[in-house]
């Protein structure tokens, strides 16, 4: 599994900045391409302009930068109480999907954090409000290479005799970036949560912001693959949802738009101050000041 996926990473176009004026022609020939728009911010919101054609901006300096070093994974139980547990209002909710209604039969969840590479990172330390361009075209263009690894292992499951269904790809995933409430899930939400999916199979807890800090740190992304395969779930290495953190409040004092306190996350608050440093980088956004310059950001900080 992990050669599978670091060979992806290491060869897949869709994990390195395409040339300029490229984007619509990989995009629209990738098997992801719908679920790519329907998963961005603006696509979602009708603000499409420009969301064809992101390469319109694209300086040589970025042409093929690697968006994601290979990434690190956990194997959890479908069967894992955790995920009922996520039903829980306050939680995620009545309205977060188990691993049997995506497949019936499940037996195993596989869940994928993807680091950034260092280069973004280090990039979105250079202004402590507004986000650097890497940053927002890993969040953006990046998102097809996610898809796309979670399409690949997906498939070669299937080819091995197994049922597979990564949620992402799934019509049946909703995900509501803004505060509409629709299809019975609330706005800020979805029917499956990644990063909560990565607490219960193991890959990681939660930092007081709500950030997901992985084995690899808090900056990268997350999808994940239910599945037939039986086998056995790898143990967990902590006890609660703040075990990678040592409450330090970096990522609480990182945050310009002041969203983040001890009690949790204010999305409306996140939000607006995203819609504000992200309105001349449409169809781009992002933000992840929580995320880098942090001593998470790489690493996990145990609790001391």
């Amino acid at each position: 599994m992990q050669k599978l996926a670091d060979d992806f990473c290491d060869n897949s176009d869709t994990n390195y900045m395409s040339v300029k004026g490229e984007d619509t022609e990989r995009l629209e020939s990738r098997p992801q391409a719908a679920a790519y728009k329907k998963h961005n911010l603006y696509a979602q919101s009708g603000q499409t302009t420009g969301f064809d054609q992101l390469g319109a901006d694209k300086g040589s300096e970025y042409v093929g930068m690697r968006f994601y070093k290979r990434p690190v994974f956990s194997i959890g139980s479908a069967g894992d109480p955790g995920f009922n547990e996520l039903r829980i209002p306050n939680v995620v909710g009545p309205h977060h999907k188990l691993p049997s209604e995506w497949l019936p039969g499940a037996k195993t969840v596989i869940c994928f954090f993807l680091p950034f590479e260092e280069r973004i990172v280090e990039s979105n330390k250079k202004d402590p409000e507004i986000p650097s361009l890497e940053w927002v075209m890993t969040r953006v263009d990046g998102q097809q290479h996610i898809l796309a690894l979670g399409g690949y292992i997906r498939d070669k499951l299937i080819e091995e005799g197994y049922q597979a269904v990564t949620p992402q790809l799934d019509d049946a995933f909703v995900m509501h970036p803004g505060p509409q409430f629709e299809d019975g899930i609330p706005g800020y939400s979805s029917n499956w949560s990644e990063r909560h999916v990565g607490y219960v199979t193991g890959l990681g807890t939660f930092g007081l912001s709500t950030n997901f800090i992985s084995k690899a740190g808090c900056a990268g992304r997350l999808i994940s693959i239910v599945t037939n395969w039986d086998i056995t779930p790898d143990e967990k290495d902590y006890k609660d949802r703040l075990g990678y953190c040592n409450q330090c409040r970096a990522c609480i004092k990182k945050c310009y738009g002041n969203a983040y306190t001890e009690e949790g996350k204010d999305h409306a608050l996140c939000g607006k101050q995203i819609g504000k440093v992200c309105a001349d980088l449409r169809p781009r956004y992002g933000c992840g000041k929580c995320q880098s310059g942090i001593p998470c950001e790489y690493t996990p900080q145990m609790p001391k």
